[in-house]
């Protein structure tokens, strides 16, 4: 699994699979950012399957879809609220992550347009 820390707190890779969630809960990490349509990634695991397997393992889970060529200004303002709780440690994914730290930037930005 690939993981790169943008900031303190927050960190971006790419698609992840349910077992991933083990190696993100042991690394400290509070909450799980799934910026991958469901339908794109057919032969992935759906976000429900991430999310029972996150709060098995006590993370929350964050269904934040972000479709190519479409705003995602309401997606970055709840990872804004998201990563600004003190003691939070997010980390997001889609396919390659570049549209999770797309969305981070945007958040940290305060900017209101995509």
């Amino acid at each position: 699994m690939n993981i790169t820390e943008l900031a303190p707190g927050f960190s971006v890779g790419p698609q992840i699979e349910t077992d991933d969630l083990n190696e993100l809960a042991r690394e400290g990490f509070t909450d799980i950012v799934c910026n991958r349509p469901d339908e794109e990634h057919p032969d992935g695991p759906v976000s429900t399957q991430m999310a029972d397997r996150a709060a098995a393992l006590g993370l929350a889970f964050h269904y934040l879809p972000i479709v190519h060529g479409e705003p995602f200004t309401a997606q970055a303002q709840r990872l804004a609220e998201l990563t600004g709780r003190p003691g939070a440690k997010v980390f997001a994914y889609c396919r390659s992550g570049a549209r999770s730290a797309n969305a981070w930037t945007l958040s940290v930005a305060g900017a209101t347009h995509a």
